[in-house]
């Protein structure tokens, strides 16, 4: 989408990328992610902090980067759909690129490769 320059759906869908990731996590760590919404400083906040008290085995997923993928995606919410077409820069779409690479490589891939979530077809 970016490529296309739909930099309005590029950085929505990149801002659930990262969501589904931290949703990922909390639930594999026993948490209930719908508790927290689509906010994305609360999941990498509360509930993950919650998650790693009750399966310490999820700092191999560099919970310690979540600072920096958030920032990538700072200002992400499920309202950016409402937003008018034309309003998300070329910057700020890229930055919610990183942000959404960063929830793939750095937590869903190593959880498919664990057996700790799996792809569905």
């Amino acid at each position: 989408m970016l490529a296309e320059q739909r930099l309005d759906n590029a950085a929505y869908l990149a801002g659930y990328a990262v969501e589904c990731g931290l949703k990922a996590l909390v639930l594999y760590g026993g948490g209930q992610p719908r508790e927290y919404g689509h906010e994305l400083p609360t999941l990498a906040g509360k509930a993950l902090d919650l998650a790693v008290l009750l399966s310490p085995a999820m700092r191999r997923y560099h919970i310690d980067t979540m600072d920096e993928m958030l920032g990538a995606c700072h200002g992400w919410g499920p309202d950016l759909r409402y937003t008018k077409t034309g309003d998300m820069s070329d910057a700020k779409a890229k930055k919610f690129g990183q942000a959404a690479r960063m929830s793939f490589e750095r937590l869903l891939i190593p959880m498919i490769l664990d057996g700790r979530a799996e792809i569905v077809k």
